[in-house]
């Protein structure tokens, strides 16, 4: 490595240090820590529970996990269609690590979207507020909150690479997709 590379990694540990000792400089990532703040209660973690057979018929339960997000203090929760695909058993962990279990309520294999339901006291759910689509700008900055594995809410950055973009995936047609270039990790689908 050159002395510049070396001046630029030593900058960059000095920068990231700084931010570590809570020492919140920059607007921007104060935004981020806010809108992260607010929203991770709202983030759950479900897991699918399969069936399946092996070689010899033999049946097998296997597990999956995804993301959701409470949208009401009735307990429904927007997730995709893919993660409760074919399950046998659901069950969500809110952010208080209560575990509660669900039942599929809607869902449209289409537009990959699903809505399950628990039965946890009202006092429980952090619904999200939705906002509005209808003004986004490619370029905008996307914060994305996710629960994989049910370890703890996760945040990746990016932004609004496309808006109303048609897609055509896996033989589905969706219109009106908006599409990030964040990080959706395994496990964060949802």
């Amino acid at each position: 490595m050159n002395r510049a590379g070396a001046w630029l990694g030593m900058a960059a540990m000095i920068a990231v240090t700084g931010s570590a000792l809570g020492a919140v400089t920059d607007p921007d990532e104060a935004n981020n820590i806010g809108v992260y703040s607010q929203a991770r209660d709202s983030v759950v973690n479900i897991t699918n529970v399969v069936i399946d057979y092996d070689i010899f018929s033999t049946p097998y339960a296997s597990a999956s996990s995804g993301s959701g997000v409470v949208i009401d203090t009735n307990g429904h929760i927007v997730t995709n269609h893919h993660v409760v695909t074919n399950a046998t058993r659901l069950e969500v962990t809110l952010s208080d690590q209560s575990k509660w279990p669900a039942e599929v309520v809607g869902k449209d294999a289409a537009a990959d979207l699903a809505v399950i339901k628990i039965k946890a006291p009202a006092s429980k759910l952090r619904p999200l507020r939705f906002g509005e689509s209808s003004g986004l700008r490619v370029g905008q900055k996307v914060l994305v909150i996710g629960n994989p594995f049910g370890l703890e809410q996760t945040l990746t950055i990016g932004i609004i690479s496309s808006i109303r973009r048609y897609l055509k995936l896996s033989g589905a047609e969706m219109e009106n997709v908006i599409q990030t270039d964040a990080a959706i990790n395994p496990g964060n689908s949802g």
